[in-house]
């Protein structure tokens, strides 16, 4: 089918410049293939937010690899915009913004599955996971839900044998719906963490996951997966206030949304105001924050955002002074 691409959109106007780069992945010399890959990443699925482009472009790509046109330094790039779609697709579904978009770009995404499917079970071991990791995204699609079991199979059989960490291909197992309750007392601590973040309602659980928030992520957990499940499943911020603070005072400035700024948020459900006193749990957390030489560049406006949401101050001096 004949694509009109002056018809469609991506976040920077008219697609009409998209033929060309999906070209490029086929022809193009380097510096023409990685424009091509930054425009996927930039203005086909521009942060994740997809525009009418996306679909006929998710195809094309699809088209590309299926046939083996697709030079073979895209490969990995191009399995990631993949993934990123199919994530774009779970991640908005209820968005109605994206109502008028999501149902062609599912469908987009679920014909995908079956062209990536040889490429992992014929990986090379370096490239194993990455490639399970956005297919695990694909097979999330409701339209392939039937297609888990057998991706479960062999992600199972990839994971035996030793092609990376074994906590992130359990991660890939859990959103594949495998029960990995028995991995709760596996003598790795990242392997317990891992079956603790798919099973959070299961014996031992809820207590695995705070423990683990004070430190470091064991390798295989990431920061923000932790955060997010001690949140859920702590009963206030009371709870984790002390492991709170550990994270707040090493975290980096990209954790304003789903690290440091996430349990900010959790414990200032209500921003702070004169007549409303810091607890002495948010007033640690403030503390812990001032110490963080990573928070405080006055133009990011990111970190800024998290300060005056939570009714904060927004510079380091004003906020080390509230806490006292």
């Amino acid at each position: 089918m004949t694509v009109d691409w002056s018809r469609l959109g991506h976040a920077y106007g008219r697609a009409t410049d998209t033929p060309g780069h999906v070209a490029a992945l086929e022809f193009g010399d380097a510096d023409a293939r990685q424009a091509a890959l930054d425009h996927l990443d930039i203005a086909v699925l521009h942060q994740g937010f997809p525009r009418t482009a996306t679909a006929p472009t998710v195809r094309a790509v699809t088209a590309l690899l299926a046939e083996g046109r697709a030079h073979p330094d895209t490969i990995e790039p191009l399995l990631e915009f993949l993934g990123d779609a199919a994530t774009s697709v779970t991640d908005l579904a209820d968005n109605r913004y994206f109502a008028g978009i999501l149902p062609d770009l599912a469908d987009a995404v679920a014909q995908a599955y079956p062209v990536v499917l040889p490429l992992l079970a014929a990986s090379p071991p370096d490239r194993a996971l990455l490639r399970a990791e956005n297919l695990v995204a694909i097979a999330r699609l409701r339209s392939v839900a039937d297609r888990r079991e057998e991706l479960a199979a062999l992600v199972l059989e990839w994971s035996e044998r030793g092609a990376g960490p074994r906590a992130e291909w359990l991660r890939c197992l859990g959103q594949l719906g495998v029960d990995l309750r028995d991995r709760l007392t596996d003598p790795d601590p990242a392997i317990r963490l891992r079956a603790a973040l798919a099973h959070e309602d299961a014996p031992g659980a809820r207590e695995l996951i705070l423990a683990a928030l004070a430190g470091p992520p064991p390798p295989g957990v990431h920061q923000f997966a932790l955060v997010a499940a001690a949140i859920r499943v702590a009963a206030d911020f009371d709870e984790i206030a002390t492991a709170a603070c550990q994270v707040a005072g090493r975290d980096s400035w990209a954790g304003f949304d789903d690290g440091w700024g996430a349990l900010v948020r959790f414990a200032f459900p209500k921003p702070y105001a004169p007549h409303r006193p810091l607890t002495e749990p948010q007033r640690a957390l403030v503390r812990a924050l001032v110490t963080n030489d990573q928070l405080w560049d006055s133009t990011n406006g990111s970190c800024r955002l998290v300060f005056t949401r939570a009714g904060l101050p927004s510079t380091r001096s004003a906020c080390g002074r509230l806490a006292g």
